[in-house]
């Protein structure tokens, strides 16, 4: 597995548990963080003595999104950090909870619609900032979070960029469960624990179903290529400015 040290992973009771550990930067993700993630992803995937995932964040906030300075670093192509962990997040064949407390932006929310379930706060916060940064969104949300809450309400949140509650999230359906702030994490081990107690050749099947990452993928391509262009043109505009 890629080691990164804001990648902390741990195996008990066959759950893998992935924690994003970076909370001085509200646990923003640098490209070598993608890579490590993927290589956790994959890795859980395959272990047979895993059958469920747990991702959390450390500190106040599960994940703020991109590191903005990684930024730098695009246009992405096919084989680097960012696109390989969006295929990775939609490849994953065991059960995947998420324990999205706090707050979350960017990818830290469109993770989301690749978990199986997702536990949160009602006081939670989430932000889709893609219209303010000027690029598409991301890990075929484009696509996910219409069948997650709606077209109206997809447009709403990708083309206004307004922050909503965890509670909003729950009663739309884009969570599975709310809980207190203090008990966010606990309640997704107990979850994790729950799928990793029933038969995984059956979970494997559902989610396979539920969730076909083949037809993900194609969008999750072209989402890239747009993020690409866009940072393209900015650059581009930024040096005729000059």
């Amino acid at each position: 597995m890629e080691k990164n040290e804001s990648v902390q992973c741990s195996v008990q009771d066959e759950v893998m548990h992935i924690c994003i550990d970076r909370p001085e930067k509200r646990n923003a993700i640098t490209m070598p963080m993608f890579t490590a993630l993927s290589a956790a992803l994959k890795e859980a995937d395959q272990r047979d003595d895993v059958l469920c995932i747990v991702v959390t964040g450390n500190g106040g906030v599960f994940c703020a999104g991109h590191d903005l300075k990684a930024f730098e670093e695009w246009p992405q192509q096919p084989h680097d950090p960012v696109p390989t962990f969006l295929h990775a997040i939609a490849d994953v064949r065991k059960p995947l909870v998420i324990a999205a407390h706090g707050s979350a932006a960017g990818i830290g929310v469109t993770w989301l619609l690749h978990a199986d379930w997702v536990v949160t706060s009602a006081e939670a916060t989430f932000k889709l900032p893609f219209i303010d940064l000027g690029i598409a969104p991301e890990a075929a949300s484009s696509l996910l979070l219409e069948r997650a809450v709606g077209l109206p309400r997809a447009k709403r949140l990708i083309f206004g960029g307004e922050a909503f509650t965890g509670a909003d999230a729950y009663q739309w359906g884009l969570v599975a469960e709310l809980s207190s702030p203090e008990e966010v994490s606990e309640r997704a081990f107990e979850r994790a624990r729950f799928f990793a107690s029933k038969d995984p050749v059956m979970l494997r099947r559902m989610k396979d179903w539920l969730h076909p990452s083949n037809e993900f993928h194609q969008r999750i391509d072209e989402e890239v290529d747009e993020i690409n262009a866009a940072v393209d043109r900015k650059r581009k505009s930024t040096k005729a400015s000059e």
